[in-house]
């Protein structure tokens, strides 16, 4: 029986009580399908590839990535990264010393001075998707938009992110785009959690706007 795959961040994955339920397994649901849900928290296109390399393809018959949150956040210039996944404990260590140097260099106005980036350039982020789709040609992928955040001076650079999707699906024939962005905008006060997590009723506007865009792929 063919399934869904998915991978993405913390909002794909779903956090406190939408742990394991989110949009991926309601989409599910619909379909009648079952699913691998590969969502982690903090998680960005680098981690993806790992999760990729790592998955059973055989039965898969949709792909479903949502990254961008992490991807486009604007940190220090010269602050390493280090992999949340695949994850140790020299990792954990690592991270906690580099968020100290990255706090201390934020203190001391080196990110005014030295600039800052993108944790994943765009450029990378647009070349570690585009290996993933055409790696599975013979897939459904569905580019989900990361939403938007309440942090509203990071939506410029989320927005950036998104635009990188549109211009994969319309490359590729066997990849198509979920357009959430505006409508998580307009409905920042009912859609979220939080700052930057989504609630149920934004789970249930994602996933019924997958099982919409699913069922026209299949008209097709």
């Amino acid at each position: 029986m063919s399934y869904i795959l998915s991978f993405g961040d913390c909002n794909m994955l779903g956090v406190k009580e939408y742990y394991k339920n989110s949009y991926v397994e309601r989409f599910a649901k619909k379909l009648s399908k079952s699913c691998n849900n590969l969502g982690y928290t903090m998680a960005t296109t680098r981690e993806m590839i790992y999760f990729f390399h790592n998955y059973n393809e055989d039965e898969v018959e949709v792909i479903l990535i949502q990254y961008g949150l992490v991807d486009s956040w604007k940190t220090f210039k010269y602050a390493p990264y280090v992999l949340y996944y695949p994850d140790n404990k020299f990792r954990k260590i690592y991270r906690k010393i580099i968020k100290k140097y990255k706090k201390i260099a934020k203190s001391l106005k080196l990110n005014d001075i030295l600039g800052t980036q993108n944790v994943v350039p765009l450029n990378e982020y647009k070349d570690n998707i585009e290996n993933i789709i055409k790696n599975a040609e013979d897939k459904i992928i569905i580019l989900i938009d990361t939403v938007p955040n309440h942090q509203l001076d990071r939506n410029s650079e989320i927005m950036k992110y998104n635009i990188v999707l549109s211009e994969l699906s319309k490359k590729y024939s066997n990849c198509y785009k979920l357009d959430i962005y505006d409508i998580f905008l307009e409905h920042l006060n009912d859609y979220y959690l939080d700052q930057t997590h989504i609630n149920d009723k934004g789970y249930s506007i994602i996933s019924d706007k997958l099982e919409k865009l699913y069922l026209s792929i299949k008209e097709q």
